[in-house]
Order: C-alpha cells, then structure tokens, then sequence
C-alpha cells in the first residue's frame, strides 16, 4: 500500500548483531541472552529479567512459577481474571494451566480492564470475583491501565499480578515502567510490537528471586541442574541470535518511542474531532497502537483502504465471543461495543509527518 499499516524493520546494525552471535556464540545459551536478560531488567527496574521464546510463554511460565497451575480445570479456586480487550493469548495462559479465565468487561474511555464492573453473568454465575486466586490486567495499545485499582484488588484478595505488559515497552504509571509494579511482568517481542527480536520472543521481569529461578527453570524442561529435573517444563528458551538482536531493539527503544508520541501529536492535533483513545492520566503510554473510536469507523477504514492507507483493528472480536470462550457464556455489553467503534492508525516510527497529515485528511473526510 502507499501507506501501509506496519512495516517490519531491519537494520545494518541488527543484521551486524545477529551475524556477530551467529559467528562467535552458541545457537543456545549465549552470552547475548544474559546481557540482554540484564539490560532489560535495568531497563524496567526489577532485578530480575528471564528471556523466554514469545509473550504467550512469558504469561503461561510466569502463572506456572507463582504456583496458579492447577490440575483440575473446573475446581473453583482456579479462577483468574483478566480483560477480554486482548490478545486471546492473555487468556489462553490461564487455560493452559489448567485454571478458570474469568473475563472482565472494560471501560469505554479507553478499552482497559473495568475493575468497577465485577457482574457475572450466565454459566459463570456460580464463581466470584472473591473466587480470584491471580490477575492479568492487560496494559492495552501501549496505555498502563489503572494499576492502583488492580493492586487494590490484589492486595484485598492477597493474589498475585501478573501483568500483561506485551503491548507496553517502557510504558509508565506514576513514574514506574510497567512490568515493575505487579508481582511478574511479561513482554512480547513479536515484529509488531514496539521492539523486536527479529522473531518470536518474549521477557518476564521480577524482583522475586524465587520466582525468577521457577521461570528459567521451567523454560529449559524443568531443569534443576544439567541432569536432574524436578518439574514439568517446556523448551522455551530465547535463542541467542534473537537476544542479539533484541539488545539492539531495546537500545533504541527510547527514541522510537518518542517518534511514536510526535506521530500522536500530530494526530490529536489535525484530526477534526478528539477520537483518538486518552493517555492514562496517572501514566505515559508507548503508543503501541494509536487507536480511533468513533462510530463511523468502518467508513473511516473504507475511505483508507480506498486510498491505499493500512488500518487494523485491534480487536475486532473480543475474547469472550471467540469460538473457545463462546460456551462460557459471557455478557460484557461495553467490550462488544468498543469492538465496533475502535481503528488503529499506522503509528510505526518510520511513518513520516507528511504521511500522518495525509491520514488526517482522510478520516477528517469521513468525521469533519
């Protein structure tokens, strides 16, 4: 397209990292995953930061370690919650570990976990919210979500957070990045997100020592030393290639993330209404997706494509009514209707100012 929706970066000086670890260090296990498992840790602020092969797996692990894997799924202490304005992956974690994903609606402002509204409706009607033995608050778009409701929560029901924070690198709420407020953080490196590792890859970061060891653990087959294994693991490991790669990615982290916030800017500035989705005011978002709600969305997306201009929309289904989750039988009325109102622009950093003005001009077509 004349504007495309994203476009995949690669660069001479990731291609020269990727070379170097290839030429120098092992497939597995080399030094570039520690450095990049210590940089990223520095980075967030926890003390600990364990590489992992993608988001999912950072969220699947991380439930494992703090001990929310269960062996019987229907038992009713197995429940944990988390928003059904994700990627299905937040709640496919919970159910990979055998527990029960209690799917809360959100709010419309800005798509983020509503923990006001706790009604439960049809066949969940028997569990709680009191049920909560852990919660995934989502840091959607980018946005920290209201993280001081969360640990409210948390703390009323002595339960871990485990935040899903796969959208959000370098993300802030009340002056800390996210992934350093909850109990685990997990981060995505998926080509999409904000960095990459040139592939699939993920992060958990803790300031628990205990759990940091259960995580790397439990990524290399549940390894206790090179020949004993004390528990049930998976390979899961980031491959050293992609950390080299990643170390690259996290360097220049910062500086995308302002091109990002520039881009919005001009957004907000030149579009005719203020559609774009609000900044947490207690936080600093990453602009992950730079999203519109608006009722004539879809018209907003034809006038795009028409003229060659990607779009996305992120998500056009929540989880609650995917085919796997559909047999639960959930009502969240305000997550189906954000669905049909919300559009993501191109907010990559490449993206040029001439190129978001022209954007402008388009949906200010359909909306001015």
């Amino acid at each position: 397209m004349k504007i495309p929706f994203f476009i995949q970066e690669f660069t001479d000086e990731m291609e020269e990292a990727a070379i170097h670890a290839l030429r120098n260090e092992s497939f597995v296990g080399g030094e570039s995953v520690s450095k990049f498992e210590e940089e990223f840790a520095q980075y967030i602020g926890t003390k600990y930061a364990v590489s992992v092969s993608s988001g999912n797996s950072a969220l699947q692990i991380s439930l494992m370690a703090l001990g929310l894997s269960r062996e019987y799924f229907e038992s009713k202490k197995n429940t944990i919650i988390t928003p059904t304005n994700s990627f299905i992956a937040s709640a496919n974690c919970i159910r990979m570990c055998n527990s029960f994903p209690l799917l809360a609606d959100v709010k419309m402002e800005d798509g983020e976990i509503d923990m006001e509204n706790r009604k439960i409706s049809g066949e969940n009607s028997y569990r709680s919210w009191k049920d909560a033995t852990g919660i995934i608050p989502v840091h959607i778009y980018g946005n920290p979500c209201d993280f001081d409701s969360v640990k409210s929560f948390a703390d009323e029901q002595n339960i871990p957070i485990i935040e899903d924070a796969c959208q959000a690198h370098g993300a802030e709420y009340k002056g800390k990045k996210v992934g350093s407020l909850g109990d685990v953080g997990c981060f995505s490196f998926y080509p999409t997100k904000n960095m990459t590792v040139g592939g699939d890859g993920g992060m958990t970061t803790t300031d628990n020592e205990e759990t940091a060891l259960e995580i790397k653990s439990i990524r290399d087959n549940g390894r206790k030393t090179k020949n004993e294994f004390d528990k049930i693991g998976f390979t899961m490991r980031l491959n050293t290639v992609n950390a080299a790669i990643g170390r690259v990615q996290l360097k220049h982290l910062d500086e995308k993330t302002a091109r990002r916030r520039e881009i919005v800017s001009i957004y907000r500035k030149n579009l005719a209404q203020d559609c774009i989705l609000p900044e947490n005011k207690d936080g600093k978002s990453v602009y992950h997706q730079i999203v519109v709600k608006h009722e004539k969305r879809d018209e907003i997306r034809k006038e795009l494509a028409n003229n060659e201009i990607g779009s996305a929309i992120y998500y056009e289904t929540p989880i609650h009514k995917q085919p796997i989750y559909e047999l639960y039988d959930y009502e969240l009325p305000n997550s189906e209707k954000f669905s049909k109102l919300i559009l993501s622009l191109p907010s990559y950093p490449q993206l040029t100012n001439d190129q978001a003005l022209e954007i402008c001009e388009h949906v200010n077509k359909v909306i001015g």
